[in-house]
């Protein structure tokens, strides 16, 4: 009786060891694919890859909506000074009518003596360049970050598809359905292969990350010395075909071609100093255009500087001062201008056109 008892221990234990190993051998298919075991599922590795990238991704939003934020007050700081200046420049014409009209010594001392303070604010305002180079660093940590961003979503959303794609392979493959089927019926087990439900909790946190982010393709020409040119609409209402120039600051509106644009520079508007390719310096007037257009987007509160009324013909060029607030690219193959940018639901500076 006992070497009977003892055989049935025995025969169990071979049969524990013969499930065990065909279990393992199973696992060894599936793992031969590049899978995993989790919880509930067999993975692929890449899973975990896209989970930290999503993550990284999410943090860059989160340090590029503070940049942007930080980016608006230094705009609205520069927006102020400008329109203190402005109001200085009033003030002081209007003391210049005062001293016009003064009657006596006393009355014309106190112009003069108000004259010469606001004179002296101006001055400051003017050679300051604090809140104009503070707003600068702001724009280019935006446009970093902006970069950063689009390149992360970019890459993690082809990762994404790359392993959408090798779960569909795998799942229309014959030893990977076997093997699977195998370990459960011997561990007793219910696994299911790929995609886990982070995978595809990742899968939608992309797409709402993806809506963030507006892009266009817009169609180019070449124009004369070979740059391109693209057609821009001002205040939603005037078109002008604008030489792409990367190299300018500004948007530069000839003379004739701002007047043709409705825009047109007043008494109170800044002079700058400008010099052309042939090295000729003149002034011209700075300007802030209400809103310019090109394909879906518009940015609105351009800067934009006015040629002088002798230099009325010339290239409009489109300039930094419209395309600091996109990524933007030129496939001189295709011809075309890519812009790009991350909405971040702020009012007052870019956005689809209108």
């Amino acid at each position: 009786m006992g070497s009977q008892s003892a055989w049935v221990l025995w025969l169990a234990v071979s049969l524990a060891t013969v499930a065990e190993g065909t279990v393992k051998s199973a696992e060894e298919v599936l793992s031969a694919q590049g899978l995993r075991k989790l919880s509930t599922c067999f993975a692929l590795p890449e899973e975990a890859e896209l989970t930290k990238g999503v993550r990284q991704v999410e943090s860059l939003k989160r340090d590029l909506l503070d940049a942007q934020k930080e980016m608006a007050q230094r705009k609205q700081a520069v927006d102020d000074k400008r329109k203190l200046v402005v109001s200085l420049m009033a003030q002081r014409r209007q003391l210049g009518q005062q001293l016009a009209a003064a009657q006596s010594v006393d009355a014309r001392n106190r112009v003069v003596a108000a004259m010469n303070e606001v004179g002296d604010r101006l001055v400051l305002l003017l050679n300051s360049k604090v809140e104009e180079q503070s707003l600068q660093a702001a724009v280019t940590k935006v446009n970093q970050l902006s970069e950063q961003y689009i390149e992360q979503l970019l890459k993690m959303r082809e990762l994404y598809d790359s392993v959408s794609a090798k779960y569909q392979t795998l799942a229309g493959d014959g030893s990977v359905k076997a093997a699977l089927a195998k370990y459960n019926e011997e561990s007793q087990r219910n696994y299911s292969l790929g995609p886990s439900a982070t995978f595809l909790s990742n899968g939608r946190r992309l797409a709402k990350l993806e809506e963030s982010v507006l892009s266009d393709s817009i169609e180019l020409r070449r124009g004369p010395g070979g740059l391109w040119h693209v057609t821009a609409v001002f205040n939603g209402s005037h078109s002008a075909d604008m030489a792409i120039d990367t190299g300018a600051s500004m948007v530069v509106l000839p003379w004739r071609v701002a007047q043709q644009m409705g825009v047109k520079p007043g008494d109170e508007d800044r002079s700058v100093r400008l010099q052309t390719a042939d090295g000729r310096t003149m002034m011209g007037k700075m300007v802030v255009v209400d809103r310019i257009r090109v394909g879906r987007f518009t940015v609105e509160n351009v800067e934009c500087v006015i040629m002088p009324e002798q230099m009325h013909e010339g290239l409009a060029l489109l300039g930094l001062s419209f395309f600091k607030h996109f990524n933007f690219r030129i496939d001189n193959a295709s011809g075309k201008l890519t812009l790009a940018k991350v909405d971040s639901g702020e009012v007052g500076r870019s956005g689809p056109g209108r």
